[in-house]
C-alpha cells in the first residue's frame, strides 16, 4: 500500500514532496474507485478523510514538522479506507460469483450490472447471437440424425425382414448410449465447458451416422452398435449447449435464446421428414440419408472450432473478478432436496417419453394405422412439427415481452407454458386415440386422416411452450450448475426415451396393433401427472452450494 508505507516510514525532512504525496493519493484513490461496486458514503468519507489527512502529512514533512497525531489520524484513517475497500471488493466478487454460480440470476442491489458481467456491446452481441444460431443449427442436425432413421426404417424393415420388436429394438438402441453420457456430458461441460464438449458430440454422432449403412449390412449387433454411437454423441449435446448458454447469454435474454437454440430440435425433425423421403426414392435407397446427415455434421464441426469453440468474448466475465477455475464439486444432495429439481426431472422424462415416442413411430402410425404410404406418411408428419416451429417463433419473443413488462413473473411463465405444453397435449391425445379406437384400419377416410393430422398439429404447437418451461427451469435455478443439472434430468429423460420407443412396439405386438393403449394413451397419463407435480414450481434462484452444506 504505497500510501501508508510514504504515510510513516519517511522521516522528517526527507524527499518526499507535497506533489508525490498527491500523486500516490491519486493512484490510491483510482485503485479503490476500480474495485469498489457499491457507491457507500461510508467508502467516500474515509477517502476524503485519508486523502486530507495525507495531504497535510506530505506539506508538515516538507516544513520538517511531522506531529505525531497526523501519523496517527492518517494511519488509522487509511487502514479504514483500505478495510471498507476489501469488503466492498469481496461483495462485489460474492454477487458475481453468486450469479455465475450458486444462482443468483434475480437483480438485486448487490448484483453488478449485466454491462459489467456479460459483453454487452454492439460487437459483443452479435457475437453471442452468431454463437446461437450456430447451436440452433447443432440441434437442427441433431434431430435429422435422430429422424433418418425413423423415416429409413419403414424400406429398411421391408429389405431385411424386421419384425415391429426389432424395428423398436432399433429405434431404441440410439437412446442407449444417449442415456450413457447424461451426467458425465453435463459433468464434462461443467468442467471444461460446453463449447469443447459439444464439438466432440458432434464428431462423435456424425461417425455414427456415417457408418450405419456399413453396419447394417454386417447384420442387427453392428447396426445396434453403430445406433449406439449416435446416441452417446448426442447425449452431450443438451448439457453442453445449456452451458454454453448459462455462461454466455444474460438473464434478460435466456428465454428468447434458449427458444431459439432448442427450437433447432423441431426444425430438425421438420426437414428430416420433409427431405428424407425424396432422398431415399432419388439419391440411391435408404443409405443416402445416413451418408448425407453424417457429412453435414462434419461441416457444421469445421464452422464451429474456426469462429466459436475458442472465443472466449461470448463467455460471461466472472472468471476474470474470482481468479480461476476451481475444482468442481458437485452438490448432489442438494440437487434431491430441492423440489423444483425433481419438478424438472419429472417434466423432461414426460417430455421425452411424448416426443421421441412419437418422433420415432408417428410414420409408422400413419402407413399402418391410417393407411398412408411412405411418402404421404413423411409429409404428413410435417404438419405437426411445423406448427411447432410456428409456435416456437411466436412464443420467444413474447414470454420475454411478458417478463420484462412485468405483466407475468418467471415463475408464472414456466408454470403455464408446462401447463398448456403436457395439460392440452393430453386432451389432444385422447382424442385421437378414441377417434383410431373407434376407426379400423380398412375405414379410414380422408377425414379421419385430417382430423388425426389436424389434433396432432394443435398437440405440437401446444408442445413448443416446452422452451419457456422446463428448457429454461435448469438456468433459472443455477447457472453454474446448468449442465450438470440438465445432464441429470436429461439421463431421467433418457431412459423415458428407450422406454417408450421400445415399449411402443411391444405393446403393439401384445395388443395385436393397438395404436391408442400402446402410444396415445400412456403418453397423456403422464402429461396430466407431470402438470399437477410441476405445480411447485418456482423460479427463484437456489444457491446449491450454500444448500449443500446446510
Amino acid at each position: 500500500m504505497p500510501l501508508t508505507m510514504a504515510a510513516i516510514a519517511t522521516p522528517a525532512g526527507g524527499k518526499t514532496t507535497t506533489s508525490s504525496m498527491a500523486t500516490t493519493t491519486m493512484r490510491f484513490e483510482k485503485r479503490a474507485s476500480m474495485a469498489s461496486v457499491s457507491s457507500s458514503s461510508q467508502v467516500g468519507a474515509s477517502k476524503a478523510v485519508s486523502v486530507r489527512g495525507a495531504v497535510r502529512c506530505g506539506a508538515q514533512r516538507a516544513r520538517g514538522v511531522m506531529p505525531v497525531m497526523a501519523v496517527s489520524t492518517t494511519r488509522q484513517s487509511t487502514m479504514t479506507a483500505v478495510t471498507t475497500m476489501r469488503r466492498s471488493t469481496e461483495t462485489a466478487r460474492e454477487a458475481i460469483v453468486a450469479r455465475a454460480g450458486g444462482g443468483a440470476v434475480e437483480i438485486n442491489p448487490n448484483d453488478p450490472p449485466e454491462e459489467e458481467v456479460f459483453d454487452m456491446t454492439q460487437d459483443g452481441q452479435k457475437r453471442r447471437w452468431g454463437m446461437v444460431i450456430a447451436l440452433f443449427v447443432a440441434f437442427v442436425l441433431c434431430n435429422l440424425d435422430k429422424v433418418n432413421m425413423s423415416v429409413a426404417i419403414v424400406p429398411m424393415a421391408q429389405e431385411l425382414g424386421w419384425t415391429t420388436t426389432q424395428k423398436g429394438l432399433v429405434a431404441s438402441a440410439f437412446f442407449w448410449g444417449y442415456s450413457f453420457t447424461q451426467i458425465p456430458g453435463g459433468w464434462l461441460a461443467s468442467k471444461y465447458g460446453g463449447k469443447v464438449v459439444l464439438f466432440w458430440g458432434v464428431m462423435l454422432w456424425s461417425f455414427g451416422t456415417l457408418i450405419a449403412p456399413m453396419c447394417a449390412a454386417l447384420g442387427m449387433p453392428a447396426l445396434l452398435a453403430s445406433r449406439f454411437l449416435v446416441g452417446l454423441g448426442e447425449g452431450v449435446a443438451p448439457s453442453a449447449a445449456t452451458g454454453v448458454l448459462a455462461k454466455g447469454v444474460p438473464p434478460s435474454q435466456r428465454s428468447k435464446a434458449v427458444t431459439t437454440a432448442f427450437g433447432g430440435l423441431d426444425v430438425g425433425s421438420l426437414l428430416g421428414l420433409l427431405i428424407a423421403p425424396p432422398i431415399i426414392f432419388r439419391l440411391g435407397g435408404w443409405p443416402a440419408v445416413f451418408y448425407l446427415f453424417g457429412a453435414l455434421g462434419f461441416i457444421w464441426g469445421a464452422w464451429w472450432l474456426m469462429k466459436f469453440m475458442n472465443d472466449s468474448s461470448t463467455d460471461m466475465k466472472e472468471e476474470a473478478v474470482v481468479g480461476g477455475k476451481k475444482a468442481l464439486s458437485i452438490p448432489w444432495g442438494a440437487f434431491i432436496r430441492n423440489k423444483q429439481f425433481w419438478a424438472l426431472t419429472v417434466a423432461h422424462f414426460t417430455w421425452n417419453y411424448f416426443s421421441y415416442g412419437l418422433l420415432a413411430w408417428l410414420p409408422s402410425f400413419l402407413a399402418d394405422a391410417m393407411n398412408v404410404t411412405l411418402s404421404k406418411s413423411s409429409f404428413l408428419s410435417i404438419l405437426p412439427y411445423l406448427s411447432t416451429v410456428v409456435v416456437t417463433a411466436l412464443i420467444a419473443p413474447l414470454a420475454g415481452e411478458l417478463e420484462s413488462k412485468k405483466v407475468l413473473t418467471r415463475t408464472q411463465i414456466r408454470k403455464y407454458s408446462q401447463t398448456i405444453c403436457f395439460g392440452g397435449g393430453a386432451v389432444m391425445l385422447t382424442a385421437i386415440g378414441m377417434i383410431v379406437n373407434s376407426t379400423p384400419a380398412a375405414a379410414v377416410t380422408n377425414q379421419t386422416i385430417a382430423a388425426v393430422v389436424g389434433l396432432l398439429s394443435v398437440t405440437f404447437g401446444m408442445a413448443a411452450f416446452i422452451r419457456t418451461g422446463l428448457f429454461c427451469g435448469h438456468q433459472d435455478l443455477s447457472p453454474k450448475y446448468a449442465s450438470i443439472m440438465l445432464g441429470v434430468t436429461n439421463t431421467a429423460a433418457a431412459i423415458a426415451s428407450t422406454l417408450s420407443t421400445f415399449f411402443t412396439g411391444y405393446f403393439l405386438s401384445k395388443t395385436g396393433g393397438n395404436w391408442a393403449y400402446s402410444l396415445f394413451f400412456p403418453i397423456a397419463v403422464l402429461q396430466i401427472v407431470s402438470v399437477f407435480v410441476f405445480l411447485v414450481w418456482k423460479s427463484d434462484p437456489v444457491d446449491f452450494d450454500k444448500a449443500k452444506t446446510a
